[in-house]
């Protein structure tokens, strides 16, 4: 190991809190501003190293009990300290937040120009302090103003027409009529809520009032993280609005509504992928903005994506809570959600309410909990009923069950366990499970008739209590993938069949490396299909039947990050091979390999990587060793990538350690936008996953 910049923070990176890295930029500030004491040093080296654990900032009073420790390094080198962080020497709080008052390194909030802010407990290096002030600011202006003009006589009708009546509080209605009325809406919710179902009919809404009040085309746009989700966004768009009744220029309005990656949205300059064109001074020139899977954005970009969003635009937000957050810093869509714990799902000023009331039959005050002030509260609604689950689907019952966890697994495990005996073999089905359409092309099958009797749920096996299950898993994960090497190597393939028969199945595994890593089970899979399949030859890069998963965006070949396709024959040339992936409306693209961004094989990708996919079957593996990124929302955005069932992979005691652990960012910004309300429930604090190994 290289020597630290300085002795006395040798001992936290032999633990392998800090990295010799932080410590040497926090020497090279701490020589330039004339102050080099050890606990200014330790608190400086801590906030370089919080933007590479996904944190904001340093929280000094709970960094002791919360700070994870670095992964060990490609040659799994042994830790030379303490392997518990709590037992190193830590600065007393009060003394720290002293000593660093009194840096020239450091500065409270809104005094000159350092490094390093301290503000409200916290420390922040200068640039991840601004980004959360200014999103906050922003926020808060936004989520306290009204559109003008919005609250016109038609609009209950509207909303009738495209909700209906009813009797209670429809939470899709009062979303939608939250986004007529105000320049902010964040819509959060599980996978099936009906999310985007609910924007079609925003759209829609608008697109109507727009036209009936003579107030010009409405200019929207969809934008998402991934270009992948992006098309996925638009596609639900065009689905959801196909059952709705509308004018002829209202569906060739929403027909027409483009969709973009947030970075292309904003204009990314050339040479940098942290500079835009579209700022505050250079807004965005639509009128409504729509981002799905925002929890998946990180705090700079959201920061800068709500500058460039225009004062008279609409900003409407859309994501799960539950899942993973942004593998960069922050947790900006959970921050907005507001507090977890007892809280109501629901809240929202005494004028929100009033304003909103003569939209809804039913007394709102029954159904949403009062305020007293405007706030960011009255911009969130939570959508708590999982509509693509039946009433009786386990999966959907493991899903809410790991919503509503606390700190103890015990709910959902005992969920788990319900289904885990309903019965059901242990092998994965991949085809699909449900409806007149499935039929024998649209996906290989493992396992035998009885899952059929189940189609819906989640399965647990556990190799330490059944030390036969994991060789189970790959066997029947191996029997499903040679259905569909078969179609793709067969001398005619079908390339739309075999694109479906590829996304009935996925392996999700935790971590890259490793023996239940995605690297080991590619190889393991490719391997045994060598053997198993005639023509299945993974000799060369591109080879017929292999599936690839795009990791870097190209936007000249129209190509982006979590876009997955799969190598075959060229049905034109049979002595090369093609590339062949989805495009939104259903048609297929046709590429030559030497033309394809970056890309890795994908009959096993992480959870991080699934995050905006769905698939008839996830199989879920875990690590065989406790993991700090073993977490409840890895665990939750697994399950729920199933649109039928999944396998969970997994030695029980860990997935009880994951269960108990969510996802803990050292963030201001839901203190800042929540106040008092804001306060998180005890236990928050350091982020207890890493993003060494996504």
């Amino acid at each position: 190991m290289t020597p630290p910049a300085n002795e006395d923070l040798g001992t936290f990176i032999a633990a392998g809190v800090l990295v010799d890295t932080d410590v040497r930029i926090a020497g090279r500030l701490a020589r330039i501003a004339g102050d080099t004491h050890p606990d200014v040093l330790l608190a400086t080296a801590l906030a370089v190293r919080a933007p590479r654990h996904g944190h904001v900032c340093v929280e000094l009073d709970r960094v002791a009990d919360h700070v994870t420790v670095e992964p060990p390094g490609p040659g799994g080198a042994a830790r030379t300290g303490p392997t518990d962080p709590s037992s190193l020497r830590w600065p007393r709080p009060d003394k720290w937040h002293a000593k660093l008052a009194a840096s020239p390194l450091v500065r409270a909030a809104g005094e000159g120009s350092t490094p390093l802010v301290l503000d409200r407990g916290r420390l922040y290096l200068d640039r991840y302090w601004g980004y959360e002030r200014r999103l906050a600011d922003a926020l808060d202006a936004r989520a306290r103003r009204w559109v003008d003009g919005a609250a016109t006589p038609t609009l209950a009708g509207r909303l009738d027409e495209l909700f209906g009546p009813t009797d209670g509080l429809d939470r899709q209605r009062l979303a939608a009529a939250v986004a007529c009325l105000r320049h902010l809406t964040v819509i959060a919710g599980g996978p099936g809520t009906g999310k985007t179902y609910t924007v079609a009919r925003i759209l829609a809404l608008l697109h109507a009032e727009a036209d009936a009040h003579g107030g010009g085309p409405l200019r929207a746009v969809l934008a998402a993280p991934t270009g992948k989700a992006a098309a996925r966004l638009q596609e639900s768009l065009g689905e959801g609005a196909a059952d709705l009744e509308l004018s002829g220029r209202v569906r060739d309005a929403l027909a027409a509504t483009p969709a973009s990656t947030v970075h292309r949205l904003l204009g990314v300059r050339r040479g940098s992928s942290t500079r835009f064109r579209h700022s505050a001074e250079d807004p965005l020139p639509h009128d409504v903005v729509i981002v799905d899977e925002a929890s998946m954005i990180s705090l700079p970009l959201m920061a800068k994506l709500v500058d460039a969003v225009g004062d008279h635009a609409r900003l409407v937000l859309l994501g799960d809570r539950d899942q993973l957050a942004s593998v960069e810093a922050g947790a900006v869509f959970g921050d907005l959600c507001g507090p977890t714990g007892s809280r109501p799902l629901l809240q929202h000023s005494v004028p929100a309410i009033e304003a909103l009331q003569p939209l809804f039959a039913t007394d709102l005050a029954a159904h949403i909990a009062p305020v007293p002030d405007p706030g960011i509260w009255d911009t969130v609604i939570r959508l708590d009923r999982f509509r693509r689950f039946g009433r009786q689907s386990h999966l959907g019952a493991v899903a809410a069950a790991m919503q509503r966890e606390d700190s103890e697994p015990g709910g959902t495990l005992t969920v788990l366990r319900r289904g885990s005996t309903a019965g059901t073999t242990t092998g994965p089905t991949t085809g699909p499970t449900a409806g007149p359409t499935a039929g024998p092309t649209a996906g290989p099958t493992a396992g035998d008739e009885r899952q059929d009797r189940h189609p819906d749920g989640v399965r647990h096996l556990d190799p330490r209590a059944d030390p036969g299950a994991h060789q189970r898993c790959e066997d029947d994960v191996v029997t499903a993938y040679t259905a569909f090497a078969r179609l793709a190597v067969a001398e005619a393939p079908d390339p739309a069949g075999v694109l479906a028969a590829l996304a009935s199945l996925r392996v999700l595994c935790a971590l890259r490396r490793g023996p239940n890593g995605t690297w080991a089970w590619n190889r393991m899979i490719e391997d045994r299909l060598r053997h198993r399949v005639d023509g299945f030859l993974p000799r060369t890069p591109w080879y017929a039947g292999r599936p690839v998963l795009v990791t870097r965006n190209d936007y000249g070949v129209r190509l982006y990050n979590g876009d997955v396709g799969v190598i075959l024959r060229d049905p034109v040339r049979r002595d090369r091979h093609v590339a062949v992936f989805g495009a939104p409306d259903g048609s297929l693209r046709f590429l030559s390999p030497a033309r394809l961004p970056e890309c890795e094989t994908t009959f096993a990708m992480t959870v991080h990587k699934s995050q905006g996919s769905q698939f008839d079957h996830a199989v879920v593996v875990l690590p065989e060793t406790s993991s700090p990124i073993l977490t409840r929302e890895l665990v939750y955005t697994a399950v729920t990538r199933a649109r039928h069932r999944t396998t969970l992979l997994a030695d029980e005691h860990l997935l009880r350690e994951a269960i108990a652990r969510p996802v803990q960012r050292a963030t201001g910004l839901q203190q800042r936008l929540w106040g008092a309300r804001g306060t998180r429930s005890p236990g928050a604090g350091m982020h207890t996953g890493t993003s060494a190994d996504r």
